[in-house]
């Protein structure tokens, strides 16, 4: 049992072994009632048999768990275990899934205004987050920017700031990936939903924003902007409830800056984008009462304003001409508004106002020029003064705090030397 010898056949049988050590394998007879084992010799009743091998198999399912959202579509898992039966000396670990999901809660949530990745953003409001005056930063969700394969971390915006951070590597399941897209986060990955909040839903929503409808609920409102004075002009008022919104302005060939640029202010006079003179360059995500509109920023060549869901207020569109500039602007826009709503384009222009930069009537945010930057070399600070102003440029208590601009945003300037 010591050594295998094997002998080959032929004129001149020659005996062959391997490095001279290999035993013969266990279990081998080698003589009357006597196996190998170790290399050794033994009587049969002193080998330990081998076990037989036992591939594992899948226990029951359990029971489902606790679902992740009490409304708007969460997610529950159920597990199974290995161990019907487990594994044993050698046998294969089972195949297939050890964890399965299902949609829950798929009810839509009674409206207040605020998206489900919003309430997480808000939850870190109560950390004392603050900005170099020590104020309380609050903070939105931000989706501009972001990796699609980080969609379902929980990125947050400082209100009025270009600051962020990233407070979850994984949104709680049942999350829209964004605010285009019914795909929803499971375990940090997005996964196809429909808009009956069901996982693997077919179900879809139509050009009027309804679920599963057939698009004969709504109108299609579309048009262009003529050649407009300098200053502010009114575009569109777009109603509440219109859904699909797609606003262009495209740059001419050549020409970064053409001095033409949408703004977006609210019914009471509000802006939510590029008021005050005051022009948003990148990309940006305007949030209004938990619906996001998508800006395009101001230097992209198409200039764009999107939005996917029902608008919860009416919303103005602007085009702000610089003076100075001769390039006439080429806006148009589509959007659609349901039947019961009662909008015509002729009622949308009697709502406008004169097409020139409007004098104060309420209290605004006025904004002053940007500092340099805090640091000669490498990251630092642009500050710039935001102070809430009447008509009569007193200071003012009564600006809508949730639109202040930003009065800081980080620059970096040339590498500092190692």
């Amino acid at each position: 049992c010591a050594q295998l010898w094997c002998h080959t056949d032929g004129a001149e049988p020659l005996c062959h072994t391997k490095n001279g050590s290999l035993p013969w394998a266990d279990g081998t007879p080698c003589g009357p009632g006597h196996l190998c084992s170790e290399g050794s010799c033994l009587p049969e009743e002193e080998v330990e048999r081998p076990k037989p091998v036992v591939d594992g198999g899948w226990a029951p399912w359990g029971p489902w768990g606790e679902c992740s959202r009490t409304c708007g579509g969460g997610v529950q898992f159920s597990h199974r275990e290995c161990k019907d039966p487990e594994p044993q000396n050698g046998g294969r670990y089972c195949l297939g899934r050890r964890a399965k999901y299902q949609s829950c809660h798929t009810e839509e949530c009674p409206p207040d205004g605020k998206s489900f990745r919003e309430q997480q953003c808000e939850k870190y409001n109560a950390y004392n987050y603050t900005d170099m005056d020590g104020n309380l930063l609050q903070w939105v969700p931000k989706y501009a920017g972001v990796s699609p394969r980080d969609r379902c971390k929980l990125f947050c915006r400082a209100r009025g700031r270009s600051e962020f951070k990233v407070f979850e590597a994984k949104v709680i399941d049942g999350t829209l990936c964004g605010p285009e897209t019914l795909a929803i986060c499971v375990r940090g990955q997005c996964v196809k939903a429909g808009c009956d909040h069901v996982v693997d839903s077919p179900r879809k929503l139509d050009k009027c924003g309804v679920c599963g409808g057939k698009g004969n609920s709504c109108r299609k409102v579309s048009g262009s902007l003529t050649p407009t004075n300098y200053g502010y002009n009114d575009i569109v008022t777009i109603p509440a409830g219109a859904t699909n919104i797609d606003v262009k302005q495209r740059s001419h060939p050549g020409v970064q800056n053409d001095g033409n640029y949408l703004a977006l202010k609210t019914a009471d006079g509000q802006y939510l984008l590029n008021g005050n003179l005051a022009i948003s360059a990148i990309e940006q995500d305007i949030l209004v009462k938990g619906t996001i509109l998508k800006y395009s920023g101001s230097i992209a060549t198409l200039e764009r304003l999107q939005s996917f869901r029902p608008l919860p207020e009416p919303l103005t569109v602007q085009l702000l001409t610089v003076p100075g500039e001769v390039f006439p602007p080429k806006v148009k826009y589509t959007f659609f508004v349901p039947n019961d709503v009662d909008f015509s384009m002729q009622s949308s222009k009697e709502r406008a106002t004169t097409n020139i930069i409007q004098p104060l009537l309420h209290a605004q945010w006025v904004l002053g020029d940007w500092s340099e930057c805090s640091s000669t070399c490498g990251a630092g600070w642009q500050r710039r003064t935001v102070e809430c102003r009447d008509p009569s440029s007193q200071a003012s208590a009564t600006c809508n705090k949730a639109l202040k601009p930003e009065d800081a945003k980080p620059c970096e300037s040339q590498l500092c030397p190692l």
